[in-house]
């Protein structure tokens, strides 16, 4: 639209035919949000759209969801997307399964595995043209511990088999046999596609200290082949960075403090289920105020990448069974409510948004308009201008909670990104 004051008039009907009506001002200023430099993931389960929808494993209708939840993704700013090359192993019981998805094909024969990419090649196609950007290849470890490996299927003498799971010793000879075999074919299959600068890699998820041991030998084995490849890992111990465990830690935003004294480059940050004092977060029974924050604390302390588990985790806890997410809210009474997924399953299989996403989105918005600013008028008066009136800085754990100052503050930034366009 043209640059302008366009009056927006809504008018409320019922039943029996009586209405009110209210007229609102809507200013199009003369410029545009640039393009969103934040790398932002929440991770997608395929799995829950076949299981939910009732469609097997990438039939077409499958992929076809997966296409369309994809580009509801990118319409609220998440441009990483979960890849399972194998499946996830992640929220899944000790010793239980996930239902199988994985996008490698592998055959064994004797101590010798071939790779079909095929899968894998139809998904990043398919992602590339809905606009995501960026590819966190799933896993390779277990979570909270590094100890196993994911859920791995093959065909072996002419029989599909799980090769490698909870009975692996992710130490053992024979998985990183495997891994010797699989990431250079998956490496090359990276720069084929010129996917180098778009590739992350996850070791394990969430290791704390008495894991240190077991992380550090999966460290070791995939870095003998993924070179100089990002590792991202959620994690709070400073020390796995330190140690030159992981090269780009993602703490959550309660820890992260640490991360910023010690001037971490590139930082990454996240927040889940644990995250619910003081600090930003969408639960449910949040306020919107406390959700949207994150764009302007990203923007503060120049957060490269942001990270959540849930985009449409429709599983209860552990992954044992499904669950109806219009009938529960809380992955079967086991998290806050809303922290496990941020759409609804349509039922003509697109995905219904949940107002925390769109109040979400209007947080990265409000980073993109900052950042929009700042190239402007500079950063330190851009972070003036964003604090302005305060008693305190804002950190992430110390913001103003209210919806007015949330909304007044965008007000601000809009006025004086007008203002530096007239000047």
């Amino acid at each position: 639209m043209e640059p302008s004051v366009y009056p927006i008039r809504c008018i409320f009907s019922i039943d029996e035919g009586r209405t009110c009506e209210e007229t609102f001002e809507l200013i199009v200023l003369p410029e545009r949000l640039p393009g969103q430099r934040l790398i932002h993931t929440e991770w997608f389960h395929a799995d829950c759209l076949a299981t939910y929808y009732g469609e097997d494993v990438f039939s077409e209708r499958h992929w076809e969801l997966i296409g369309n939840y994809a580009e509801c993704c990118v319409r609220h700013g998440i441009n990483m997307m979960m890849t399972p090359l194998f499946t996830l192993p992640l929220d899944t019981e000790i010793g239980g399964e996930r239902p199988t998805l994985q996008l490698v094909d592998v055959e064994k024969s004797g101590q010798s595995y071939s790779f079909g990419f095929d899968k894998l090649q139809r998904w990043v196609e398919l992602l590339g043209r809905c606009g995501i950007r960026y590819f966190e290849f799933s896993h390779l470890f277990t979570q909270w511990g590094a100890k196993h490996a994911p859920k791995i299927m093959a065909l072996e003498h002419g029989e599909e088999k799980r090769i490698f799971g909870w009975e692996t010793d992710a130490a053992g000879e024979e998985y990183a046999e495997f891994l010797g075999q699989f990431l250079p074919a998956l490496v090359e299959f990276i720069k084929r596609n010129g996917l180098e600068s778009r590739s992350y890699f996850h070791v394990a998820d969430e290791p704390k200290e008495e894991h240190r041991a077991s992380y550090e030998s999966a460290c070791s084995l995939m870095r003998r082949y993924l070179g100089d490849f990002p590792i991202i890992d959620a994690l709070s111990d400073m020390d796995y960075y330190e140690k030159g465990l992981v090269t780009k830690p993602i703490p959550p935003t309660d820890r992260i403090s640490v991360f910023l004294e010690k001037k971490v480059p590139d930082l990454w940050t996240y927040y889940c289920c644990l995250q619910y004092k003081q600090v930003a977060n969408r639960f449910m029974c949040f306020p919107s105020a406390r959700n949207r924050i994150l764009g302007m604390q990203l923007y503060k302390y120049e957060i490269e990448g942001f990270l959540h588990w849930g985009f449409n985790f429709w599983f209860t806890q552990y992954s044992k069974s499904a669950v109806n997410p219009f009938q529960n809210t809380d992955s079967g009474f086991a998290f806050p409510a809303g922290d496990g997924f941020l759409v609804y399953p349509g039922a003509d299989g697109r995905p219904i948004e949940s107002l925390r996403l769109e109040v979400l989105y209007d947080a990265l918005q409000d980073l993109r308009a900052l950042e929009l600013l700042e190239s402007r008028i500079g950063r330190a008066a851009t972070v003036e201008l964003m604090e302005k009136g305060l008693e305190r800085p804002i950190t992430f754990t110390d913001y103003p909670r209210d919806s007015e100052w949330s909304l007044s503050c965008r007000e601000r930034i809009n006025q004086a990104i007008a203002d530096a366009s007239i000047g």
